[in-house]
């Protein structure tokens, strides 16, 4: 019984102490990157930048556009841009109405994504917002922590369980 009680102490001081080892850990990745634009609706032909951050060594922005024409439609990638910290593209909005779809490249791989609307006439001002993660769009508001959810509810069945047996062993041998 005692050898029982002290494992059961000694789990439970682990699990406990497991997030401070991690807190005190000297150093985390840097974050894999970012995509922002400088607008999130563009009247068509204008021009807007999209700016990429990220540590790597090269960029690229490719850009997708779904418009009714089939023959501005499709998707095109830039050449290879020197990444230092920072790379910023210069795109020219079609001219016709859709949605580009813009996708960051860093080293051969996608690190962030963003639209543009390009709309018929100047919408009178919805330009200036940015798109991307770092931008002044809509935040998320979605649970991103599914996984720390379902383990935190494995180990609360886990220990009901582990109380439930311990109280029958315990009552069967009185």
């Amino acid at each position: 019984m005692i050898v029982r009680t002290v494992a059961t102490a000694a789990l439970g001081t682990a699990i406990a102490l497991a997030p401070a080892v991690a807190a005190s850990a000297e150093t985390y990745p840097a974050p894999e990157g970012s995509l922002t634009c400088s607008v999130t609706q563009i009247p068509v032909d204008q021009t807007f930048t999209c700016t990429i951050t990220s540590t790597g060594d090269y960029a690229q922005l490719q850009t997708v556009f779904s418009g009714d024409d089939a023959t501005i439609a499709g998707t095109v990638t830039s050449a290879e841009v020197a990444l230092d910290g920072t790379a910023d593209f210069t795109v020219t909005a079609p001219s016709i109405v859709g949605t580009i779809g813009i996708t960051g490249i860093v080293d051969g791989e996608a690190i962030d994504t963003a639209s543009v609307e390009v709309v018929a006439e100047d919408t009178g001002g919805t330009t200036t917002g940015v798109a991307g993660a770092g931008g002044g769009g809509l935040s998320g508001t979605g649970f991103e922590n599914e996984g720390l959810a379902i383990g935190a509810g494995v180990l609360l069945v886990a220990g009901a369980a582990t109380v439930y047996i311990a109280a029958r062993r315990r009552a069967n041998h009185s």
